[in-house]
């Protein structure tokens, strides 16, 4: 098992790609903490039959205190934090005309500053320990951005370059950084996106239409990605943006 004795902190772990990730992990021989706006509480006594490998930790990755009390708690019961995974975002189908402020402020809230904000917290215990791990979860839309979702590219365009900036700073002190942007994958995140749209049944058409395997994705195979970078397979990568999105940025 590739992650075992490991800690894991996971943002956005109530589902999707976040609890994909979890179960992953656990299955890898991690223990993991399942950080999320909601309570998890059910899906980790989902995720192991060791009440002591998964537990959740309610958590507003935008709000400092709470991240920091996340931190502290894993600390209190763990005594260590092995890989962080900024998983937790959102998303809307706006332009920047239709966006309001408020709308824009929410988003960059939790898909960037929630990256900063748990980075930030982490990132003294993992010079303590001299290594660690932080996968931040990007797009493949901050790669090459897309119509009609111009908040969302914005703010996972500025992950998967704070990913480097991070590489950059800590690689020297033993913790790697890398981004991992996952294209189209069947969330109730994109859900909510076609569900917005006047009509969802082509828009999902049209997302699988441009990826090369013409298919949307599974979390699992987010997961998959995110244990290789989680694990010592991975032990000469830092600052990169590992791309899994069925061939869409081939376009």
């Amino acid at each position: 098992m590739r992650l075992a004795n490991k800690v894991a902190i996971i943002t956005g772990a109530q589902r999707g790609i976040g609890l994909a990730i979890a179960q992953r992990f656990i299955n890898e021989g991690a223990t993991v903490v399942l950080a999320d706006v909601n309570d998890a509480s059910a899906e980790a006594l989902a995720l192991s039959d060791s009440a002591d490998r998964a537990r959740s930790i309610r958590t507003d990755v935008s709000n400092d205190a709470q991240v920091k009390a996340l931190m502290r708690q894993t600390l209190e019961h763990y005594g260590r934090i092995d890989i962080l995974v900024n998983n937790a975002g959102i998303e809307f189908a706006k332009t920047v005309v239709t966006t309001t402020e408020d709308e824009w402020d929410q988003l960059m809230a939790v898909n960037l500053k929630g990256v900063f904000l748990c980075s930030r917290a982490v990132i003294p215990q993992m010079q303590q320990q001299g290594a660690g791990v932080i996968i931040n979860i990007a797009s493949e839309l901050g790669l090459v951005g897309e119509a009609g979702v111009a908040a969302y590219c914005a703010s996972k365009g500025g992950v998967v370059m704070l990913s480097k900036a991070l590489a950059i700073d800590h690689g020297p002190q033993g913790i790697r950084v890398n981004c991992l942007c996952p294209g189209p994958v069947t969330t109730q995140l994109l859900e909510d996106v076609f569900a917005s749209s006047a009509d969802p049944g082509a828009m999902r058409a049209v997302f699988e239409s441009q990826t090369v395997l013409k298919r949307l994705g599974r979390p699992e195979e987010v997961a998959a990605a995110a244990a290789f970078l989680a694990s010592d397979d991975s032990s000469f990568m830092a600052g990169a943006d590992l791309v899994v999105d069925g061939g869409w940025t081939t376009r």
